[in-house]
């Protein structure tokens, strides 16, 4: 789980942290960001710190978005080439990709980054990868893995993609994390002040970025959450089988008040299989979701009912 450090953290807040999710069962991974560090001896207490007393093994180091440093590091380079990694035994560590570019930091120093850190790997055998700025649209993210593949080498590439929240909130967000292209695409869809208001959810930007269909029979039903026509699914999705739409999101968001889609989409999974009756959905759904429950089978059954093939 990434421990941001956001501005006016503490240290110590993230090694306490750090410690408490440790002891839960989760993996910390603390974002290690160069421009918010004095020098590298305020780093090696830190990285003593995490390692010895909250067990951290990973780590994610980038150089931060803030324009003037605050101490002696201004890029994530300086953190890789101090030794200090290797001396805390940090072998799996992130580091930051830029599909919308960076506003402080031209495309070829962020190419140059990028073949340093596939070098550091191999030396060392650490295990590096790419985590990137999150995106509201996958085609940032197609354009630079294409034009930037050489210098991405052997990384592989995580895709940061926003969580469920109001729009207006991702909006904020995208403005401090420095999104473009696709922040433009995104303030269109949610012009208005009511949308604004609404919960958005990353499903169209997977549909592009993966190939949903890996694996699936011919024969097999392919069942997405979306309101796209045949036309404009069959420009993502390489799939010639049978293709079932509903709109989940938009009925867990009338039946429930979020874009929560478990339920939902179980409902149209039901109809479109046969595999059980949908009257038998009714008491493991009371027993899974209590109080909650008469809302998560009305959402059920309006999907039952909605879910339609389109081919």
């Amino acid at each position: 789980m990434y421990i941001a450090h956001v501005p006016n953290s503490d240290f110590r807040d993230t090694g306490t942290l750090s410690a408490r999710l440790r002891r839960e069962g989760m993996e910390p991974v603390p974002h290690i960001v160069a421009r918010r560090i004095d020098n590298l001896s305020v780093l090696n207490d830190y990285f003593a710190g995490l390692t010895e007393t909250a067990g951290v093994k990973q780590v994610l180091v980038v150089a931060g978005d803030i324009s003037t440093p605050m101490g002696e590091l201004s890029n994530s380079l300086q953190i890789f080439e101090s030794g200090l990694l290797e001396k805390y035994n940090l072998r799996v560590i992130g580091v930051a990709g830029h599909p919308e570019g960076h506003r402080d930091v031209n495309e070829s120093v962020l190419r140059d980054a990028l073949r340093r850190k596939n070098a550091y790997m191999e030396r060392t055998g650490t295990e590096l990868y790419i985590v990137t700025q999150f995106t509201f649209s996958a085609d940032p993210v197609i354009k630079w893995e294409r034009s930037f593949s050489e210098d991405i080498g052997r990384l592989p590439v995580t895709v940061g993609l926003p969580g469920l929240a109001t729009a207006k909130t991702l909006l904020k967000y995208a403005l401090d994390c420095g999104v473009g292209a696709s922040l433009q695409a995104f303030s269109k869809r949610y012009a208005s002040l009511t949308r604004l208001l609404t919960v958005s959810a990353p499903d169209e930007s997977v549909v592009a970025l993966v190939d949903v269909a890996e694996g699936l029979k011919p024969d097999g039903i392919l069942l997405v959450n979306t309101t796209k026509s045949l036309e404009d699914l069959k420009k993502v999705i390489r799939y010639e089988g049978k293709i079932a739409t509903v709109d989940a999101s938009g009925i867990a968001w009338k039946e429930l008040g979020v874009p929560i889609t478990n339920t939902t989409m179980l409902g149209a999974l039901v109809k479109l299989t046969g595999v059980v009756k949908f009257e038998s959905l009714e008491e493991p759904i009371k027993e899974r979701f209590g109080r909650i429950a008469a809302k998560n089978f009305a959402a059920a059954k309006s999907a039952y009912d909605q879910v339609k093939f389109i081919n």
